[in-house]
């Protein structure tokens, strides 16, 4: 029998404090490394960080999130609760996370994931509701009961969990919150968090074996855990599971934070025998598939099966790996592959994860390899420089930037492409007369069919304060009906812009408020007034400034 203990810890406070910004930056990555903004609730700490044995990734002792059933008679319960979630610009948001449970003697722990729109005032069901336990068919156990505290010793005692929370997209100041309750059972941990938008997003309830498909995603059950039949006896899963995938198009499936990227490959074959380490994984379509049947009983057995006929980058099929990863912290793997059709083929697998299609570059290149992406701070001028090592059916490109006050993308230049070329090109674009703030920068690769991808600079940029006063020439000028003002200032202050006649007379009043330090601008529409010679003058506490601007209607 197990012996009940009691930890005191002072304060309900168990990670770093939240800070007000809310989390806007997509796919969100958290380990249990440095879990900022996380916050228990509990009375009894069941809630702690510690270590799991084996992380979902083969990592040893590594960080995770645990709630510790094994300790507590029944009874006690507590929160985790995430950071501030901004779903602004998401389309259909969704959670996943690794969870490797045991139960002691059977005893029923379950676990809730809650949502909170009052910032942390209530916390209710999700929409469907996520409430989880040992006695559940099937069960959220995904080992077998032990007697001695548990913790995960294998990459296969962790289950990928998918939450769909596509009825919060478009909306912010969400919280969401796990919630455990102790039914005197055995250890719960949780690791690698990641918040993300599906592009697009379908589950099915898998009954029995046989194919289930998922637009250009096949999977193909030859068990999925059935009760058992009289007189004999089934080892795995009772009752099967829903299968939820995620589907990302257009997007770099590369970002890890796993070194290498691909792990080095000696032993899985592609469809025609070749056996090699691919150097780039497709941004075309790849896939995160979850399914909930896999517990202490058993695990599925199934083939995924992707057809390329979506894919424009393939040239030599035969030549290509299925790839898999447990998420964005490990490395991808390798799968012996074959194909069928348009369609190539992993066979024999049991857990489900992140899937992607890999090759060799000299064989099947990417529509466009980008070799470099920088940028160069010039004042308030930006100049991106990028380069592409190679190019297939490439339009072109558009430059967009992102504000830091703002999560909407703006074009600010189409820059033509080569088409197709086996060369290096050089590309450059500098984005002038920026006000100061942080600023991100990307390209949107479009094919000439109209298939894209985006590369993301890897960098904010930041447009600082400058050292000096002035005011710069209108632009354009002359101009009709409209023109900007740019001026800067090296300190906060009062700062009024006028407009006079060629007599002197004052006749309009362009702006009259405080600024804050840095680079400015102003639009001028003069519409209401006559063609002619005009002079506007700046004056911000000492410095005074005066310049000429042509209305020619």
């Amino acid at each position: 029998m197990k012996k009940i203990f009691t930890v005191i810890l002072f304060g309900f406070m168990l990670f770093s404090s939240a800070s007000n910004a809310q989390i806007n930056t997509y796919p969100y990555v958290e380990t249990g490394d440095n879990p900022v903004g996380w916050n228990a609730v509990q009375g009894i700490p069941i809630w702690s960080l510690g270590t799991s044995t084996v992380s979902p990734t083969g990592n040893i002792n590594d960080a995770a999130l645990i709630c510790n059933f094994f300790a507590y008679a029944p009874g006690p319960d507590g929160l985790i609760i995430s950071p501030v979630f901004d779903f602004t610009n998401l389309s259909h948001p969704v959670f996943h996370f690794y969870v490797a449970y045991a139960s002691y003697n059977n005893n029923n722990d379950s676990l809730q994931v809650l949502v909170s729109t009052d910032f942390g005032n209530t916390f209710v069901d999700l929409p469907t509701p996520y409430r989880k336990s040992h006695n559940q068919t099937p069960s959220y156990a995904t080992v077998p009961s032990q007697i001695t505290s548990y913790s995960p010793t294998s990459v296969s005692h962790w289950r990928h969990e998918t939450i769909d929370l596509g009825a919060f997209a478009g909306q912010n100041n969400l919280l969401f919150a796990f919630r455990g309750v102790c039914a005197y059972g055995n250890n719960l941990f949780i690791d690698n968090f990641v918040a993300e938008n599906a592009d697009t997003y379908a589950q099915q309830n898998i009954t029995s074996p046989g194919t289930y498909t998922f637009n250009d995603l096949t999977l193909n059950f030859s068990t999925v855990g059935l009760p058992p039949v009289s007189g004999e006896i089934e080892n795995d899963n009772p009752g099967g599971g829903v299968v939820k995938v995620v589907e990302h198009l257009n997007q770099d499936p590369v970002p890890s934070l796993a070194n290498p990227v691909i792990n080095t490959n000696n032993t899985a074959t592609t469809h025609d025998g070749s056996i090699f380490t691919p150097n780039i994984i497709a941004p075309d379509k790849w896939y995160s598939v979850s399914y909930t049947g896999n517990d202490w009983r058993g695990n599925a057995v199934y083939d995924i099966k992707i057809d390329l006929s979506f894919f424009i980058s393939v040239l030599d099929i035969t030549k290509l790996y299925i790839v898999k990863r447990a998420d964005y912290t490990d490395s991808w793997e390798c799968l012996n592959t074959t194909v069928t059709g348009s369609s190539i083929q992993a066979s024999g697998l049991t857990s489900f994860s992140d899937f992607g299609v890999a090759g060799d570059s000299s064989v099947n290149p990417l529509p466009v390899e980008l070799s470099s992406f920088t940028s160069v701070v010039n004042g308030n001028d930006v100049t991106l420089s990028w380069s592409t090592s190679s190019e297939v059916n490439n339009s072109g490109f558009e430059v967009e930037r992102k504000s830091g006050e703002s999560s909407e993308w703006i074009t600010l230049e189409f820059i033509n492409g080569y088409g197709s070329s086996n060369t290096s090109h050089n590309y450059l674009y500098t984005d002038k007369n920026l006000t100061t703030g942080i600023f991100s920068y990307r390209l949107k690769q479009i094919d000439f069919n109209g298939n894209y991808e985006f590369f993301n600079l890897s960098n904010d940029v930041n447009i600082g304060v400058p050292l000096k006063f002035s005011l710069s020439q209108n632009y354009p000028n002359p101009f009709n009906p409209t023109t900007a003002i740019n001026f800067n200032i090296p300190e906060d202050g009062k700062v009024s812009i006028k407009l006079y006649d060629i007599s002197g007379k004052e006749v309009a009043v362009l702006l009259n408020e405080f600024k804050t330090a840095g680079y400015h601008n102003v639009k001028f529409n003069a519409s209401g007034i006559s063609s002619g010679v005009y002079f506007y003058r700046l004056q911000s506490g000492e410095f005074v400034s005066t310049k000429k601007m042509i209305l020619s209607k």
